[in-house]
């Protein structure tokens, strides 16, 4: 793994690196910055609601307990998020069962 000096000396010296090493470069200290706390947190249960697409308790990440689902944001959306996976989509289908006599 590129240490972050390395990564903000092929940033900044984007004249003795291809285009393509820099713009990976400044990507990957992009992020690192994003990636780096979390920005809320949900109860593992809420996850479930969260990936259907329904409401769930989102709480500070200073709140965060043990066993909570951390959530970090992105500045930009991502190609791959854009398109809702399929294991929401199966969530969203299931069939209530017969409650047991």
């Amino acid at each position: 793994m590129l240490s972050e000096d390395r990564l903000n000396q092929i940033a900044e010296n984007q004249g003795s690196y291809e285009a393509e090493a820099v713009a990976m470069a400044l990507e990957i200290l992009q992020l690192r910055r994003m990636l780096g706390a979390p920005w809320a947190v949900v109860q593992p249960l809420g996850e479930l609601y969260v990936e259907d697409g329904n409401a769930a308790m989102i709480w500070p990440a200073s709140l965060a307990e043990r066993g909570d689902v951390c959530l970090y944001r992105l500045e930009k959306p991502s190609q791959v998020a854009a398109a809702s996976s399929p294991v929401a989509k199966q969530r969203g289908r299931r069939k209530k069962l017969p409650a047991l006599e």
